[in-house]
This record gives C-alpha cells, structure tokens and sequence, in this order.
C-alpha cells in the first residue's frame, strides 16, 4: 500500500516536472508578449496625438505626405518643448510607427546650448527611408538626430523627389514647417530606459 502511494505520488510529480519543462515557457513567452502589449496600449492619449501630428505633417507638406506612404518607419513627437520652459533643456515624448502601426515609445531630449529663441514648441517627425536607418534607431541605446545619422531638415519648399538621405526632418507648429530649427542637439531613446549619458 505504502509503495503503490509513494509510486503513485513519483508519477505525479515527474508529470508535473515534465509539464512544466514543455509548457512553462509558452506561458512564459505568452507573459511576456502580454506585457509588451499592454506598455503598447497604455498610452492612448499618446498615440491619439501622434497619429494627429503625422496627419498635420502630411497636411503642410506634400513631401511629408509623400515620403511617409511607403517608409520603413516614421517617428514622431506631437511636442518638443522649448529649453526654458522646462528644468535642463527641451525634451518630449513620442513613438515609432511601422506600417501603420505603433511599436514603441521614444523620448526626445536635448540640452539648452543651441536651441533657438522663439521655438516655444513643435512637432518634430521623423522619416526613416531605408531599413539600415530604422534599424540604427531601433538597435542603440540612443540616436542623435543629425548629420552624422543622415538627417535632413525638411523646408517648406522642398519636395519629395529632391530630398536626399535616409532620414527626413519635419519640424512644424500652427504656423507651418520650421526648417530654421536645428535637430542636431537632440537626442533619442526608447522610453522605458534611463536617457543614456551623453
């Protein structure tokens, strides 16, 4: 009797042990891609004014309505504030849109030294045309936005066909495109880390 419950009691735990060996990193990865989901929804206000900030984008410039239909993947930031207007320099947040669809959230920082005088604030778009680009964003730790990463500031006469490099700049309020401001002083991280130092 005592042998059969203590074979019986074996059984059930090398069952246990079996199955948590096969299932337990299914439920693992499902944790996982659950939780990468909900950080994706937990800011609808965010996405609400990121897809606006496109949709004006694509409005004030038909080079931006242009180069953003078929781009590896467009980068935006509603709002850029201004160095006084916040403690240490400009900064906003923002996200990563690839075909059609939010990825990832970014923060946009700079310092005080360059920034212009009289940009209180602005949308800041940023288009990736090749996948080596989007993939320097994606795969660092941060990204400067400037020459160095092949960005391009966009003026309000420019066009689609005589833009060059991978990355296309679209700095605009109410009033229109901006191509007076410069993005080199800024810097990007994904939002879940800490701002790398620089």
């Amino acid at each position: 009797m005592y042998y059969t419950q203590t074979k019986q009691w074996r059984e059930r735990l090398a069952m246990a042990v079996f199955a948590a060996f096969i299932f337990g990193p299914v439920v693992l990865h499902t944790g996982i891609a659950r939780a990468e989901t909900d950080v994706l929804e937990a800011n609808p206000a965010l996405d609400k004014a990121v897809m606006a900030a496109l949709e004006q984008c694509q409005q004030v410039s038909s080079s931006c309505a242009a180069t953003t239909s078929n781009a590896a993947g467009i980068l935006v930031f509603p709002s850029v504030v201004k160095a006084d207007l916040i403690i240490g320099g400009a900064g906003g947040k923002g996200a990563l849109i690839e075909h059609g669809k939010i990825t990832g959230y970014y923060s946009i920082g700079a310092g005080s030294a360059g920034l212009q005088v009289g940009v209180a604030s602005a949308s800041q778009v940023y288009v990736f045309r090749t996948p080596g680009a989007l993939a320097q964003l994606k795969s660092g730790p941060d990204w400067k936005a400037g020459a160095s990463a092949g960005v391009t500031v966009m003026s309000a006469d420019a066009n689609a066909s005589s833009a060059t490099g991978p990355v296309l700049a679209y700095v605009f309020d109410s009033k229109g495109l901006n191509a007076g401001v410069s993005v080199e002083v800024f810097d990007v991280w994904k939002t879940a880390q800490a701002r790398p130092l620089s």
